[in-house]
């Protein structure tokens, strides 16, 4: 803003004047640019704003000088003689006139239009959008959810709201007021505390933790949570809040769900303090002026802090805890799920865990993904049934196609009778992702919460709590067991035997009452040897005919996953296919004796390490180092 100010006369008394005042300013918020933009007649009550506060300023300081000039001080006998005390003087003491600040004034006031300028824009980008990337479209709500709520920027005008009431600390009241909502919470025993954003080391050293925007603005009536909201915006109810509010002399305050004392950002990470920078930057300065990098950055840190807290939830429930070879981790917004595998009939020494895949947490929708490295093709596309991962189901299911289309209703053969495995892969995993995403609502972001009942919320979050991680661990031991068979056995089956592991090619689920706690899931397999088979078949009619059958032996690697171990067995399969688009069955199985002299070599002898990352503190191994002692046992098993 550009104001030109003079003085009219040589008095030393005179005024100042405002010549006049400009917006040097344009909006940029890819819509209705039109509205935020100032007309002849807001310039012209701006302006009028401004000297009115220059010469009220200058009045008053006018009106208390004259009056301390006419008003006769009277002394008493004391003060009229002085008297040496030790041989000093007392001072007389004059009382100095009060010099009026005008430009204080007008830099008020057009601090405090600054803020609601920007706070408009704000709320402008905020809306748009709502409207666009970050909305809940129908058609996309079930895989984006509900999108974004926005509580359009609110201005206090009245001595009744609850911006203009200053803290028990005289800290400033804001002016007004917006906040953008998004995520699901489940705030039934009460909602998470939302505290102002201080990352800055030297902010932090010099100011105090203001908590007024989840206590002290709380009124009858109001969700203690909406950071000075009105009482009848209800849009941040069972969500998570981004509130922004203009405090006079102040700037952009900004809150966040989580950012509490125990949140505190001078603690984290380098990850989540470069994030809140850029939170604080896109919404306090004016030439980075961006809803969308704060809600992007807001996500992030939400994201991190969920993460810890269904970590901490796994971890530390009363009722029991995860199995001993599960190790969890919390790395830059996502949860690392490693696991020790053992091998059946063979000892190694005692490893790191194994990063077996990972759980991101979705910036729009704060639901968890299950991602995996990219080595692990195989179980990449299993995960989304992809149907060009097997390709005897997708032969098979051409040819069901085809054939139902041929015969119409009187096609009578059972489609579907074995599923896929890629169905029950996507299956398993995506009931992992459903239980974390329940435990995630309920744990929220972690850190304080404001408890609609001081006396049971704690305990009923808490019994909340321990009924989704009941359902979070089988979940989880089910897909380490999968990606330890489809990961760890799938690379390592493939550098044993030189060929691409089969999938669906050993007759599917495998039911053995030596080895319970076998995953539900069919065995991946390698083909030993095949051959093909006559037989000769009497028809109904009575004629004999020859059928050919192909025979294969297969080698199959499954896992043992139970709260005790997570253990790699294998299978000698015996199958039989009656033509290319059959399915094929299972004749017979057995499981691998044990095996004798065999143990494991020492793997680290003579080979170079792989340089760690200096910023990682895991304790986690990578997948291909744990494939080399995979495939040593397979070589023993397989006697190569």
């Amino acid at each position: 803003m550009e104001a030109r100010l003079s003085v009219l006369s040589e008095d030393s008394n005179a005024s100042w004047k405002l010549l006049s005042l400009h917006v040097r300013c344009s909006p940029k918020t890819g819509e209705s640019d039109h509205q935020l933009g100032m007309n002849k007649k807001q310039m012209f009550d701006l302006h009028r704003i401004g000297e009115r506060a220059m010469i009220v300023e200058e009045a008053i300081c006018r009106k208390a000088n004259e009056a301390m000039k006419n008003t006769t001080t009277t002394t008493t006998s004391e003060e009229e003689n002085a008297m040496e005390i030790d041989g000093e003087k007392s001072i007389e003491t004059t009382s100095s006139p009060l010099i009026p600040r005008p430009l204080l004034r007008l830099f008020e006031v057009t601090h405090a239009f600054s803020l609601s300028l920007q706070l408009e824009m704000l709320s402008s980008q905020a809306e748009a959008l709502r409207r666009g990337a970050w909305g809940g479209a129908a058609r996309v709500k079930e895989t984006l959810g509900d999108g974004i709520a926005v509580s359009p920027a609110y201005f206090f005008d009245s001595e009744n709201d609850v911006g203009n009431k200053s803290d028990k600390n005289n800290r400033p009241a804001p002016i007004a007021v917006m906040a953008v909502h998004f995520w699901l919470c489940d705030d039934r025993n009460g909602s998470p505390r939302v505290g102002d954003i201080i990352c800055s080391d030297e902010d932090t050293a010099n100011s105090e933790k203001d908590d007024s925007s989840s206590i002290i603005g709380a009124g009858p009536g109001q969700r203690r949570d909406d950071n000075f909201l009105p009482a009848s915006d209800n849009k941040g109810k069972e969500r998570l809040s981004l509130c922004i509010r203009a405090v006079p002399m102040v700037g952009l305050v900004v809150s966040l769900s989580g950012s509490d004392a125990e949140n505190d950002m001078t603690s984290e990470s380098h990850h989540l303090k470069r994030n809140a920078d850029k939170l604080l930057s896109s919404i306090q300065n004016p030439f980075q002026l961006s809803m969308s990098d704060a809600l992007l950055a807001a996500t992030v840190l939400c994201a991190e802090r969920r993460c810890h807290a269904v970590v901490d939830a796994l971890n530390c429930t009363k009722a029991s805890h995860l199995p001993p070879w599960i190790h969890l981790e919390v790395e830059c917004g996502s949860i690392t799920v490693a696991g020790r595998i053992s091998y059946q009939h063979f000892s190694l020494k005692r490893r790191a865990p194994t990063v077996l895949f990972r759980l991101a947490c979705d910036s729009r929708t704060g639901r968890f993904l299950p991602t995996f490295h990219r080595s692990i093709s195989i179980l990449r596309r299993l995960a989304c049934n992809d149907p060009s991962t097997s390709d005897i189901q997708f032969v098979s299911n051409v040819a069901m196609a085809s054939a139902r289309q041929a015969k119409g209703n009187m096609f009578t053969k059972k489609v579907g009778e074995r599923e896929s495995t890629g169905r029950l892969v996507r299956d398993a995993f995506d009931a992992l992702s459903r239980s974390m995403d329940t435990l995630g609502r309920k744990c929220g972001v972690g850190g304080l919460w404001n408890e609609s009942d001081v006396l049971r919320s704690k305990s009923l979050r808490e019994k909340s709590v321990e009924q989704s991680v009941d359902q979070t661990w089988a979940s989880l031991i089910t897909c380490s067991g999968i990606a330890a068979v489809f990961g760890v056995a799938g690379i390592a089956l493939k550098v044993s035997s030189g060929v691409d592991p089969v999938i669906d090619m050993s007759g599917g689920v495998i039911f053995d009452e030596a080895n319970a706690n076998l995953i539900r899931v069919p065995p991946l397999s390698v083909p030993l040897s095949q051959k093909i088979v006559e037989k000769r078949v009497k028809e109904g009619d009575g004629e004999t005919k020859t059928k050919s059958e192909l025979q294969s032996e297969l080698f199959a690697v499954s896992a043992k996953a139970n709260t005790e171990t997570l253990e790699l067995v294998c299978f000698d399969v015996l199958t039989t296919m009656k033509s290319a688009s059959s399915v094929p069955m299972r004749m017979k199985y057995a499981s691998i004796k044990q095996l004798e002299g065999k143990e494991s070599a020492e793997l680290d002898a003579a080979r170079p390490a792989k340089r760690v990352k200096t910023s990682s503190e895991s304790k986690c191994q990578h997948i291909l180092t744990e494939v080399e002692h995979a495939t040593q046992w397979i070589d023993a098993v397989l006697g190569l």
